[in-house]
């Protein structure tokens, strides 16, 4: 009984151990592999490359340096008084003469050639108020009584003559683009503004002085250029014509009969011109005095507000002569509607 038993318990770790080795057999089969579970460690492992040198590395791509476009913002600083540009006025055709032309000299009147510089000398010859083709000798200059006279030659005349009743000739597309003939709008517009006499009086030849005209058809006034810089400030009364209108006399200085046109019309302007008169609707005629033709000059237009009437509007023609190569102011002539 006690054999039967023995036998049993052998055949059954026998059949347990066969089992056992069975199942260990068939884990280490070959070509049977046993997914590996993925993890947060061996997806980190995976992504890991072989240490490598540098030189082991190929070379990466050249990338061009890109295109940096600076964008300045523009400055907004305000002039101190508006700015005309007559670089882009109209060009008027003006005959181009070489040397020097009358000016400022009336129809039916003539310019005295003298035998030496003064009025003391003896008349020799006649200018025409239309002269041109005239030529200035630089070395025959003499300064009398204010005024400077030089040595000149034309083709009906040889002799001396005031000088302020000559002009550098210059074709309007010669003048009308230059930035010199814009330099000065834009002094004179400061120097009106600030009221600076020295300014002005920086503009004008000494020797030549500034011609002023309250309105066109009016009296001149011939500033002495050593008295243009006290122009603001000085009490001397000058007799300016008479009122449009009313006829009535128009007395005053620069500083309460001028100035306050050139503040209003001068320095508000909004359109400009060369060589032409730019003007609102007016009865009168709008023109550049007789016998200043002969000096370029660029017209500043104030036009009415949008709350103003359509006759509320004021221009003013700037004229800019040459003078042995170098432009100066030479007159401000006021315009306003007429009656």
């Amino acid at each position: 009984m006690e054999d039967k038993r023995m036998k049993r318990r052998l055949i059954l770790i026998a059949a347990i151990l066969l089992i056992v080795l069975a199942a260990c057999q068939s884990q280490t089969e070959p070509g049977l592999v046993l997914p590996t579970p993925i993890t947060a460690a061996t997806e980190t492992t995976a992504k890991n490359t072989p240490e490598s040198t540098l030189d082991d590395l190929p070379a990466p791509p050249t990338i061009p340096a890109p295109t940096v476009i600076v964008t300045v913002a523009p400055t907004t600083q305000a002039s101190p008084v508006p700015t005309i540009q007559p670089t882009s006025l109209p060009v008027e055709a003006m005959p181009v003469d070489s040397g020097y032309q009358v000016a400022f000299v009336e129809l039916g009147d003539t310019l005295n050639v003298r035998s030496g510089p003064g009025v003391d000398y003896p008349v020799v010859a006649e200018l025409q108020p239309d002269a041109t083709d005239l030529a200035v000798d630089d070395s025959g200059q003499s300064l009398v009584a204010g005024s400077l006279w030089v040595w000149v030659e034309g083709d009906d005349a040889a002799g001396y003559v005031n000088s302020r009743f000559l002009t550098e000739s210059v074709s309007g597309a010669e003048f009308c683009p230059d930035p010199t003939v814009a330099a000065i709008l834009r002094d004179l517009q400061t120097a009106v503004e600030n009221r600076d006499g020295r300014l002005l009086a920086g503009l004008v030849h000494p020797d030549r002085g500034l011609r002023l005209r309250h309105s066109w058809w009016n009296n001149e006034v011939l500033v002495q250029g050593n008295e243009v810089a006290g122009l603001f400030t000085d009490d001397t009364v000058y007799d300016w014509g008479t009122a449009d209108g009313s006829g009535l006399p128009i007395t005053g200085t620069v500083a309460d009969t001028l100035l306050p046109l050139l503040e209003r019309d001068l320095l508000d302007a909004t359109e400009s011109a060369c060589n032409e008169v730019r003007h609102g609707p007016t009865a009168g005629m709008t023109i550049v005095p007789e016998a200043y033709e002969a000096v370029p000059f660029v017209s500043l237009y104030r036009a009415p507000g949008p709350q103003d009437l359509e006759f509320d509007w004021g221009s003013w023609a700037v004229g800019i002569e040459r003078w042995e190569g170098q432009y100066y102011l030479s007159y401000l002539v006021h315009y306003a509607y007429e009656i």
